[in-house]
């Protein structure tokens, strides 16, 4: 059966909610529901669309989904504005996947400034152009470039400090790191935690155990929602709806749909919750627009027995430059391009099956001469003397032998094709120079002192990046091109600023610092609009 666009997100819509638990001067708009959004169908489900039957009604100039970094952010803002707000949260706490990031892309900021850090905003738009071939939105970029400094100066006006400034392999200084009392990085969480009480304080309700179940359209305009509340189902009334819930990491079927990769062989980071509900709803009942919905955040995988990114064998093993293979047992890739999140990610999900292999002499660099790759929340500095050796070896996920022979046949490779790998391997490293991919010399470290060790590693992804089609407003748009009065969207459910794939190699942080930028100028136009 062949689907419409508009029917497999009100599928998609559907099998998430499976897997869990009046607006004056809004002109009529062609972009109407169609006559197909009565029926939820397109990812193997054939359900009725939901009738709302809401128990009570009440009002609020804005109302936003989600309450991680883009609707905390755009909550506060929008009630520093004036306007009564509030932000609905399907989970029992606030914060969602946000609350384990690490830190917010800016440019411009005050505190570059005062490290003396310059960033062109005109190379970084340029850079970003050409990262994803002209497959981002440009309007979009250029409100981000323009606009991210000084989110980082509002986020430092309410308690934020920063232990750091940094890049991330290739990227620009752009990675502000929050820091704890003591100085040292935190995560996002504790960003969060001072906002969200700075915003109860100027009225914002944030509702948890709320889930969003709908959009009230009329002529057109988005004039409000529907929620599932303690009691029963309420719409709150709005002249308009921030939609913030996430993106779509959490929901099968429209990960499969999207990027065309089995749910089953990734492992997702973070909250759940992540269902797709703001794009799923915006697109069946606004006829919201989409761009490159495929988009996602990856990671550079896991092993078996861990359970966070930041477990240290994980750090150790798929962060770190250590020889790859294939199922095959060939080597395929650059193992310095574990920088590039998308990289890893793209080729973790082209292969059938990936291995890293490495020795003893490996983790003793770790322990002397420091890591490659940074992980500030560990502690781990790129160059500086790092301790992982107890915590990599108690690994379940890891396999020692004392042969490569032996290696390969504990973890089901062909013995003799592992073993030529290692050889040819070990033969650049002698000669300082990576003949097949290029790694640079510096990292070059010959697989010959046993024990040895390998892990399969498991692609992984933080969440979604692609999703509704926003313009430099915040605005959602509509299949024909014109925004959708009443409708914004941030964070994880506004797509523009990426083409297919995350760009951490061009500035590190960015999806942080775009969560926290969108929602800003979200309320902005929110309260700006008649």
């Amino acid at each position: 059966m062949d689907l419409s666009r508009r029917s497999f997100f009100a599928g998609a819509l559907c099998a998430g909610g499976a897997a869990l638990a009046g607006l004056a001067g809004c002109a009529p708009s062609s972009t109407e529901a169609s006559a197909d959004q009565g029926t939820l169908a397109g990812t193997g489900a054939n359900q009725e669309a939901p009738t709302h039957n809401p128990i009570s009604t009440e009002q609020a100039d804005v109302v936003i989904v989600g309450s991680g970094t883009a609707g905390t952010v755009a909550a506060c803002r929008a009630a520093e504005l004036g306007l009564s707000v509030i932000c609905l949260e399907k989970n029992s706490g606030l914060g969602g996947t946000s609350a384990v990031a690490e830190g917010f892309c800016g440019i411009g900021s005050k505190a570059q400034a005062a490290q003396n850090i310059t960033v062109d905003p005109n190379a970084v738009v340029a850079d970003t152009l050409a990262y994803h071939h002209y497959g981002c939105l440009g309007p979009v970029v250029r409100a981000f470039a323009d606009n991210s400094g000084a989110t980082i100066d509002w986020l430092e006006d309410h308690g934020t400090a920063w232990a750091s400034i940094a890049a991330l392999g290739d990227s620009y200084q752009v990675w502000h790191l929050p820091a704890d009392e003591s100085g040292m990085p935190t995560h996002v969480g504790d960003v969060l935690s001072v906002i969200q009480p700075a915003a109860e304080e100027l009225g914002v309700q944030f509702r948890i155990s709320t889930p969003f179940t709908g959009l009230r359209v009329e002529d057109g305009c988005v004039t409000g929602v529907y929620a599932e509340g303690s009691d029963g189902e309420i719409l709150i009334e709005s002249r308009a709806v921030i939609l913030a819930s996430g993106g779509y990491a959490n929901n099968q079927g429209m990960f499969e749909k999207f990027t065309g990769r089995p749910y089953a062989n990734v492992h997702v980071w973070g909250m759940e919750g992540r269902d797709g509900d703001g794009i799923a709803h915006a697109v069946a009942e606004a006829g919201a627009d989409t761009h490159h919905p495929e988009a996602v955040m990856w990671h550079t995988g896991m092993l078996d027995g861990t359970s966070a990114f930041s477990d240290i064998p994980n750090y150790i093993v798929t962060m770190q430059p250590t020889m790859r293979v294939n199922e095959a047992g060939i080597r395929y890739f650059n193992e310095a391009a574990t920088s590039d999140f998308t990289a890893v990610g793209n080729v973790l999900t082209t292969n059938a099956a990936n291995f890293a292999i490495f020795d003893d002499a490996f983790i003793d660099h770790i322990e002397t001469a420091g890591p490659w790759m940074p992980m500030p929340n560990l502690g781990a500095f790129a160059g500086q003397p790092y301790a992982c050796r107890e915590g990599l070896l108690t690994c379940e996920g890891l396999v020692q032998a004392d042969s490569i022979e032996e290696l390969a046949r504990a973890l089901g490779l062909d013995s003799a094709t592992l073993a030529a790998t290692v050889e040819r391997f070990n033969g650049f490293c002698a000669a300082g120079a990576d003949e097949d991919y290029g790694l640079p010399a510096n990292m070059l470290l010959p697989v010959s002192t046993p024990p040895f060790y390998g892990a399969r590693i498991t692609p992984t992804l933080f969440t979604t990046v692609g999703g509704l089609r926003v313009n430099d407003r915040m605005q959602v748009m509509g299949t024909d091109g014109s925004p959708i009065e009443g409708l914004f969207a941030a964070g994880g459910d506004a797509a523009g600023l990426y083409g297919a794939n995350y760009d951490v190699d061009v500035c590190s942080g960015s999806q942080q610092g775009w969560a926290a930028t969108s929602g800003r100028l979200a309320a902005e136009a929110a309260a700006a609009q008649k």
